[in-house]
């Protein structure tokens, strides 16, 4: 999420080369018919022996997110509550990997590996998903780890446990409203103090 309440969405999966050389092929394939529906490029690499599937979207902001095309990578609820000074934002976000994990096994085909082996190492396959606020504008949630102003969640296709999150986003308009009257307010304290004094010193 940025300063101007846009939010960029990242995403990275890395396969050893065991586990492409079984089901990389499709899930590259049912990855970038998910995310062409979007307008989302996926980009593949090779690390060593390991490759790399990553992509990013960037949103004007969590409406926008919220509106856009469905990446049918999760279910997402997002309940929103305005306060004069920010905006909380309540969000809920359900992965749906374990109905790809067996999507890609009956795409498989006709494959000289047994099933059920194909079926346990992609349930061991995990996820890292992270995301990184300028501020900490965080309230509650159930991030696996913290580091800074980034939460990390550690995913597996098995995962039925959401994903929550409380965001507080400052509406930077009326804080410097705020600001801008405290400060007037001040002022006017200061020069109704000095008067005061310039008062007392004539009568004196």
């Amino acid at each position: 999420m940025k300063k101007d309440g846009g939010i960029d969405i990242a995403f990275s999966l890395q396969l050893n080369s065991r586990v492409e050389s079984l089901v990389g092929g499709k899930i590259e394939e049912l990855l970038t018919s998910r995310l062409q529906a979007a307008g989302i490029e996926l980009h593949k690499t090779k690390n060593g022996k390991s490759t790399e599937y990553q992509f990013l979207k960037s949103y004007d902001s969590i409406q926008d997110m919220q509106n856009a095309a469905s990446l049918e990578l999760a279910d997402t609820e997002v309940t929103t509550e305005d306060k004069w000074l920010y905006t909380r934002y309540d969000a809920v976000v359900q992965p749906k990997l374990n109905a790809y994990s067996e999507e890609i096994i009956d795409g498989l085909g006709t494959l000289s590996v047994p099933k059920s082996l194909v079926r346990m190492l992609m349930q061991n396959l995990a996820l890292d998903f992270k995301l990184t606020l300028p501020y900490d504008l965080y309230g509650p949630n159930n991030a696996a780890e913290q580091d800074g102003n980034t939460l990390t969640w550690h995913i597996t296709m098995a995962d039925s446990e959401p994903l929550r999150l409380v965001v507080y986003v400052p509406d930077i308009r009326n804080i410097a409203i705020a600001g801008g009257t405290v400060i007037l307010l001040l002022a006017l304290a200061v020069t109704l103090f000095i008067r005061k004094r310039k008062s007392r010193t004539r009568h004196q």
